[in-house]
């Protein structure tokens, strides 16, 4: 059997419009410190220091990639946020704590002040198993964590309904699904990679702040998403220069 390929054409517009865009998302993912920098408006570029943008290399020999589970379809995914008291149910607020500083493989010591980003990413909190490996392995958490933690200079919400919010806007720009027509369920369609590494290109700027925890590089990250239907590619990217939050 011949090698199965898929051939894509480029467009300058994307086919939906992306609520990506946004006023309301912009501005929290700016209030976050992930907004997108204005040189990536026009074509994929990779930050290089905290102020400049380069276009990547004309040949890419390698590429080092991991698959990405993709399977959630609800936000029902996250109820176990409320079922364990990290969020009050009745009014959507994070749960706060006495600070924490997380100083671990990392030279300056981040501060975390609620339950949440306990959940996120300190191993031995009480409610960290909540979420399997597995879970957090999954499309949609990722794309949760990274919001939840913010970019370079962050402001955290008060309110779980706003980090929701976003994500599943986000969500439903980078996915396609599909339902299928015996049962009514959802099918996601698309195959989701990070791109972890280029062999002559360098994704992610040399931080200032020498970071080697695991939970704190998600603010680092290339994902692309590929649904072969309709021949569509995307790529989130985003690049923390220093984790100042």
């Amino acid at each position: 059997m011949s090698e199965l390929k898929f051939r894509f054409k480029y467009h300058v517009n994307s086919p939906k419009e992306l609520e990506y865009n946004s006023k309301h998302v912009q501005d929290l993912l700016e209030k976050w410190g992930m907004k997108r920098h204005k040189n990536v408006r026009k074509e994929f570029k990779v930050q290089s220091d905290q102020n400049n943008w380069n276009d990547l290399n004309e040949k890419i020999h390698d590429i080092v990639y991991e698959k990405v589970p993709c399977n959630v379809t609800t936000l029902n995914f996250f109820d176990r946020l409320y079922d364990a008291g990290i969020v009050r149910r009745e009014s959507g607020a994070i749960v706060k704590t006495s600070p924490i500083y997380l100083e671990e493989n990392i030279s300056t010591p981040i501060m975390i002040t609620d339950e949440l980003r306990k959940l996120l990413l300190i191993f031995d909190s009480p409610h960290y198993n909540i979420f399997s490996i597995e879970d957090r392995n999954e499309f949609i958490f990722r794309i949760f964590k990274s919001i939840c933690l913010g970019g370079d200079v962050c402001q955290f919400e008060d309110l779980i309904i706003e980090y929701l919010n976003v994500l599943k806007k986000i969500y439903k720009d980078l996915i396609s699904v599909q339902k299928n027509e015996e049962t009514g369920d959802l099918i996601i369609k698309s195959f989701v990679y990070k791109i972890i590494n280029l062999s002559n290109n360098s994704l992610f700027p040399p931080s200032t702040t020498t970071i080697t925890n695991d939970n704190i590089n998600c603010n680092n990250f290339c994902y692309m998403t590929i649904d072969p239907v309709n021949r569509w590619v995307n790529i989130w990217y985003h690049a923390a220069y220093e984790y100042l939050c």
